[in-house]
């Protein structure tokens, strides 16, 4: 018994100083401190932190997957130093903390409610672990109690104090001079308190208390662990006394959705064999045809028919209907739908395709097909549904995930480095948005100083068009603004430390200064 007594007491003890260390490191890592190394190295301690306080063979098959997304967002954050690396790399270390401290959950979705709670419940357990600090420091029970009570009503207080000194002129001057007189006993106090530096240390602990410690009840478990994978058929029985139905509801709902899949397959039939003999094969951009409405509109338009789709047929497949045993003409119906709307998806990736063979690629682009690529996938996961009588849990936990799975792929692509090598190679040169160059990170500087005849040449095919929509068409006001750009980045590597550095930084200006000694720029 006193053995127990001991560990518990040791992990008490040293889980409070593992949140006390990391608060440390969080501080002198990012205080006044652009993202960098101290970032990737932040994320690996709080890996290692979690795995060693909840054990690697205890953790869970998505507490793993969460953990390796945050690794390799991490890796990739220091590698491309690009933003999407970064979301991943916080909201990734904010699943794992998660999961690894609930090894229970299963969905993506109860995941984040799980880590908003822990941060939600964090004040209470702090105020908790006061008491037990001040009582176990030898004061009174009654004592401190008191002392709690007077607290909470001196800030509301304090709080309604400073309303009505806003609200209301004459209460302000008449209160002015016992504000004089508060202000001059506690100015001194609160200026060396209420710093920028103390202010950023407490932020700092409650980001590394709210990833280490589990605050939160079981609730949020209790709520998951309601939903399965797979329907269960509910039975309702009516009373043997009650006059039968006229007909059964759920014949009605299968003879509506018979007539509402056949109209909508039909429907859409049409639109597929359109899109197929007209987008899919030999596609060319008519004269005067706006193919910009033909993408950001109409690939909208029907990525917003597919969602409507799925969400029609999770109303339809949503209960009892899935054990009906007339329902074998629904179901095929269904995914015959399923089929088309894939079909549909397929044709709307080949627009967007077509518009960056005519255009260029843009990060808008690029999210159009990622997005899309999710679409397609819940697609997948509603066909398993009708088929092998899933639950919206099973669709909402697989189709979370594969997001996860997306994100974390994107940070292993350096998406500005892709965007502009592509579109500096890009045959159609007349249709090259020029400026984004000048938007896009200081990583593509070196690659924009070896390739300026490239840009000369797409302004010069600009110049030609009727219609001109790109504002730098001069080549010398193009270089200039380069160079500034140069400049900038330049004082800007050169004035971080070693844990803001990164490796797409330090290729970057190698790159520049190979280039400065070659006479390129």
């Amino acid at each position: 018994m006193m053995n127990y007594a001991l560990t518990n007491h040791w992990q008490r003890y040293s889980t409070s100083f593992m949140v006390l260390l990391a608060t440390i490191i969080f501080h002198v890592f990012f205080f006044e401190r652009s993202l960098g190394l101290n970032l990737t190295f932040f994320s690996l301690l709080i890996t290692v932190f979690l795995v060693q306080r909840n054990s690697f063979n205890t953790l869970s098959g998505p507490a793993r997957m969460a953990m390796v997304g945050a690794l390799v967002a991490s890796a990739m954050f220091y590698v491309h130093h690009s933003i999407i690396a970064g979301f991943a790399v916080i909201l990734a270390l904010g699943i794992f903390s998660a999961v690894a401290n609930e090894a229970r959950l299963r969905s993506v979705f109860f995941t984040g409610v799980q880590l908003f709670g822990n941060y939600f419940m964090l004040p209470i357990a702090a105020l908790g672990k006061l008491d037990d600090v001040a009582l176990s420091r030898g004061a009174s029970r009654k004592g401190w109690r008191w002392t709690k009570l007077a607290l909470f009503p001196l800030l509301i207080v304090v709080i309604f104090f400073h309303l009505y000194r806003a609200g209301n002129p004459k209460f302000e001057s008449l209160t002015a001079g016992f504000l004089e007189a508060f202000e001059n006993v506690f100015a001194d106090l609160f200026d060396h308190l209420f710093t920028w530096q103390t202010m950023f240390f407490l932020f700092g602990l409650i980001v590394c208390a709210g990833l280490l410690l589990r605050t939160v009840p079981s609730l949020i478990l209790q709520w998951e662990q309601q939903f399965a994978d797979v329907l269960v058929r509910i039975r309702i029985r009516r009373p043997s006394w009650a006059k039968p139905l006229a007909m059964d509801p759920l014949e009605r709902e299968r003879r509506m959705g018979m007539i509402l899949l056949l109209a909508v397959n039909a429907l859409l039939l049409v639109v597929n064999i359109i899109d197929i003999s007209w987008v899919w094969v030999g596609f060319e951009v008519p004269e005067g045809f706006s193919l910009k409405q033909f993408v950001h509109e109409g690939t909208w338009m029907l990525i917003v028919s597919i969602l409507l789709s799925m969400m029609i047929l999770m109303y339809l497949f949503r209960a009892n209907l899935n054990f009906y045993s007339r329902n074998v003409g629904l179901k095929r119906l269904a995914m015959l739908w399923i089929a088309q709307n894939f079909i549909l998806g397929m044709s709307v990736f080949l627009r967007n395709y077509h518009y960056i063979s005519f255009h260029g690629l843009a990060y808008k682009r690029i999210g159009v097909i990622v997005f899309l690529a999710l679409v397609l996938v819940g697609l997948v996961t509603l066909f398993m549904k009708v088929y092998s009588r899933k639950s919206v849990f099973y669709m909402v936990r697989v189709n979370g995930w594969a997001a996860f799975a997306v994100l974390i792929g994107l940070t292993t692509v350096d998406w500005d480095i892709f965007i502009v090598r592509h579109n500096l190679e890009h045959p159609n040169k007349g249709e090259i948005d020029i400026d984004n160059y000048l938007s896009m990170s200081d990583k593509v500087l070196p690659m924009l100083y070896a390739n300026v005849d490239v840009v000369e040449a797409q302004m010069a095919q600009h110049r030609t068009n009727n219609v001109r929509w790109v504002d730098h068409l001069d080549p010398k006001t193009f270089k200039a603004e380069l160079d500034s750009k140069r400049d900038r980045c330049i004082a800007r590597i050169e004035g971080l430390d070693l844990l803001e550095s990164n490796l797409a930084d330090r290729r970057t200006l190698k790159a520049l200064v190979e280039l400065n000694e070659a006479g390129r720029p």
